[in-house]
């Protein structure tokens, strides 16, 4: 081989020496774009949500009010046990399950079913008002659909319940009064209405309650 074919060798060698630096070079300084995994949304729920109730609507009538005037009774026979209460000015009374002894109270241009009352009974099962609870707690979330507890204490139980004749959401509460010094239950009073009627029947309660005690 002549000089100047070896001189034309050694170029193109010392070319692709300085080519393969300078291209390991750039892939060495060049950063690497990694991918980096992340949740997806998915389209649809992985879990089933449920849907809360549906009840049908209420009837039509003007909502409880709280500060209704009161006027005083007895409820009871005169030479056996009786209690004073009061219930609201102008409500009329009915007797519940034939029992002179169970009084129920609603407004007196109301319809039978579907909006607010009052009820107060005389008690003989001699229970505690802790057994009472107990047994009316029972017997609501074994007989009705929807139960949901919204207090609960010794002496009172509110909840509210679907309504088996109507679809309608219904709102109750129960408490349970004793002589002094005795833990037996001897007089139950309890409010019901709707949804609109429930400040109402707290203040009901309330006064109700308040106004409650045994004839001497």
């Amino acid at each position: 081989m002549s000089m100047r074919g070896l001189g034309a060798v050694l170029v193109l060698a010392l070319l692709g020496a300085a080519g393969g630096f300078a291209v390991g070079h750039l892939l060495e300084d060049a950063p690497v774009a990694m991918a980096v995994a992340a949740p997806v949304p998915a389209a649809d729920p992985s879990l089933p949500v449920d849907q809360p109730p549906t009840f049908a609507p209420d009837i039509d009538y003007p909502s409880l009010l709280a500060g209704q005037e009161y006027k005083r009774h007895v409820l009871g026979q005169k030479g056996f046990q009786q209690w004073v209460y009061d219930a609201p000015w102008g409500w009329k009374p009915t007797i519940e399950n034939g029992d002179p002894d169970e009084i129920r109270w609603r407004p007196a241009d109301e319809p039978d079913v579907g909006g607010y009352s009052l009820r107060v009974k005389l008690v003989f099962e001699h229970k505690t008002k802790e057994e009472m609870v107990a047994q009316k707690l029972a017997a609501m979330q074994a007989g009705y659909d929807d139960v949901q507890i919204l207090g609960q204490t010794q002496d009172l139980l509110s909840f509210s319940y679907r309504e088996p004749d109507t679809d309608v959401q219904r709102f109750n509460t129960f408490r349970w009064l004793s002589l002094p010094g005795s833990d037996e239950a001897l007089f139950e009073m309890s409010v019901v209405g709707r949804a609109v009627d429930r400040d109402g029947l707290d203040d009901l309660m309330e006064q109700v309650s308040r106004s409650v005690h045994p004839v001497q």
